[in-house]
């Protein structure tokens, strides 16, 4: 055992030290290395189809956990008719035409169509733990990294229901009725729902009692854990209960913190100490944003950890001399099922006018995963085609996986400064810029028309949040004018609101000093933009008379904070007035 987990571990670090270099998903080297091992030596790690399918069940939480406490309501109610398409009614029509088409495609075999439900419930929808893991390496605009991500999560839930409540009953030689369709779905929505938003409510209570942070750590794993336990338990949406139950939960926390700040945060008065238990905990905080940060932060390294485990266990239960012998089946349904897939998302792109480019980007984002093949090994053990559905899944889970992330990665490479265009577009007014409209009258510095030091952190803040999790790029520049004379600081003001960009952000320091952030920008681009204010500054004779300006840079980092970001400007801005660097501008990196 303790081989296998030094094996683990290694496989991570090669995996993560091989994305860092070439930008290829952890995923995809985590499963060469997992063959290349079960291969060299079959029996280090011997894994049956019941202990994968519990193995995957015991991860499944966990992994799922960091991408939804990265989806906001806000992202969801913006975009909910696109993505209730892409989840929901793009799988029923698209399983709809590929049991149409198969028969014709595949005539040699005798498919019921409970049979071809089954088979197109479990490759119609995308995987989570695979999109996620491919999309977030690459910079890409925000609305379709929305639409990817969002869509994997959901439509898991759409194909699960179909698969275990239409097809097998089917299967098995039920009846089912359109009567009884719609009962089934409705009961599974609501009480997955229900449960989630439940455990959710209890667990949010329970963190508020318990202040320790691993303790609140410890919380936020069980409210998914238990709510996908609950929801598997009573053989209903348990993927549904989690997504419910982490949005639900962070909904109640992101309430009390916005409720904190503008109160200045609860007081338990003597009022408090004698009314009841629920009332008194209801006064008690729950998290800092700093801590919820954090927790979000420590769930993606756990994350990846339980991300590696099931992929190395994926490549050790596939069975080449299957996906030999139905090869043809194999190829045949992924060519459907890929031309279907362009056919749903380009009637989409095409009815939004969105860039047709994107059509590619979500169609090779469409990798399926381990959940199919979880499913595939619910098929009753007498079912006649279960060894080749077997393989077929399991075909079209390598496929999807390889050909389709080389092609993507091929496909943005080939677009790059198309999607650079798209970035700059979706960036002119997203939720920082409504925020800034919204507090422009209260948040700004009435000297030099900049944002307040509160506010501009905090727009720091999300900023640093956007580009970790887009692979966005975002620049800062910090102006030291070394004066105390209000004029200076109000002309300089003037001239720095005149050259920004829509989306840029100015504020200004405690101390006096001023910063920009530039959306989008890398740290050329903000050089650009340091050396032409540079030049004006100096063909004004009142800011050369009374201020010597000196520019420090810097560039936001996947491992960067507020803190950090802060120290690099400042230490770039010493350096300038210690004389170590020529000139008044400096980068540091």
């Amino acid at each position: 055992m303790l081989l296998l987990f030094t094996i683990l571990l290694i496989f991570i670090l090669l995996s993560r030290i091989v994305e860092t270099s070439t930008k290829i998903p952890s995923t995809l080297t985590l499963i060469i290395l997992s063959f290349l091992l079960s291969f060299l030596f079959p029996n280090t790690l011997s894994i049956s189809p019941e202990e994968f399918d519990e193995i995957l069940y015991l991860m499944l939480p966990v992994i799922l956990l960091p991408d939804i406490l990265n989806i906001s309501m806000n992202e969801l109610k913006k975009n909910y008719k696109e993505i209730l398409y892409l989840a929901v009614i793009a799988v029923v029509i698209s399983i709809t035409i590929a049991v149409f088409v198969t028969p014709f495609i595949l005539p040699e075999h005798q498919f019921t169509i409970g049979m071809l439900i089954a088979l197109f419930s479990m490759l119609m929808a995308t995987d989570a733990i695979t999109v996620a893991s491919i999309m977030s390496k690459f910079k890409l605009p925000e609305k379709l990294k929305i639409y990817a991500e969002s869509e994997s999560l959901f439509n898991d839930v759409t194909a699960l229901i179909i698969f275990y409540f239409i097809a097998i009953p089917m299967i098995s030689g039920g009846s089912v009725t359109v009567l009884d369709i719609n009962l089934t779905l409705l009961k599974v929505l609501f009480l997955s729902v229900t449960i989630g938003i439940f455990i959710a409510y209890i667990g949010y209570y329970a963190i508020k009692v318990l202040k320790n942070s691993f303790d609140q750590f410890l919380v936020i794993y069980l409210v998914v854990i238990v709510s996908f336990m609950t929801a598997e338990h009573f053989k209903i949406a348990g993927i549904l209960s989690i997504v419910t139950s982490v949005l639900a939960f962070k909904y109640l926390v992101k309430k009390e913190l916005s409720k904190n700040n503008l109160s200045g945060g609860n007081k338990i008065d003597n009022e408090d100490l004698q009314s009841s238990i629920l009332n008194l905990i209801k006064k008690v905080p729950a998290l800092s944003k700093k801590d919820f940060r954090e927790y979000k932060k420590e769930s993606e390294y756990i994350g990846i950890f339980a991300n590696a485990i099931v992929f190395i266990i994926v490549a050790n239960i596939i069975n080449f001399e299957l996906i030999l012998k139905y090869s043809f089946e194999i190829i045949a349904v992924f060519i459907l099922t890929s031309l279907i897939r362009v056919m749903a998302i380009g009637a989409m792109i095409v009815k939004m006018k969105l860039p047709l480019r994107w059509v590619s980007a979500l169609t090779f984002s469409g990798a399926k995963g381990a959940l199919a093949i979880i499913m595939v090994h619910s098929l009753p053990e007498n079912f006649i085609y279960k060894e080749m559905f077997d393989a077929i899944v399991v075909g079209n889970v390598l496929l999807t996986t390889f050909l389709y992330t080389v092609s993507l990665m091929y496909h943005i490479k080939r677009n790059e400064e198309k999607y650079k265009l798209d970035l700059q577009a979706s960036g002119s007014m997203d939720e920082n810029q409504i925020a800034m409209n919204l507090v422009e009258l209260i948040e700004k510095d009435p000297q030099t028309g900049a944002f307040t030091q509160s506010f501009i952190e905090e727009i720091i803040e999300k900023e640093l949040q956007r580009a970790q999790r887009y692979k966005t790029e975002f620049s800062l520049v910090m102006i030291n004018l070394n004066s105390q004379e209000g004029k200076t600081y109000e002309t300089v003001g003037k001239i720095i609101s005149s050259k920004i960009r829509v989306n840029d952000f100015f504020g200004r320091f405690e101390n006096g000093n001023l910063i920009i952030l530039t959306s989008n920008t890398s740290l050329s681009g903000a050089m650009i933009l340091a050396e032409k204010l540079n030049e004006i500054f100096k063909s004004d004779p009142d800011i050369v008379q009374s201020s010597n300006p000196m520019f420090g840079i810097t560039q936001s980092g996947d491992t960067d904070n507020i803190k950090s970001i802060m120290e690099k400007l400042y230490d770039a801005l010493n350096k300038i007035k210690n004389k170590q660097t020529r000139g008044n501008i400096e980068i540091e990196a």
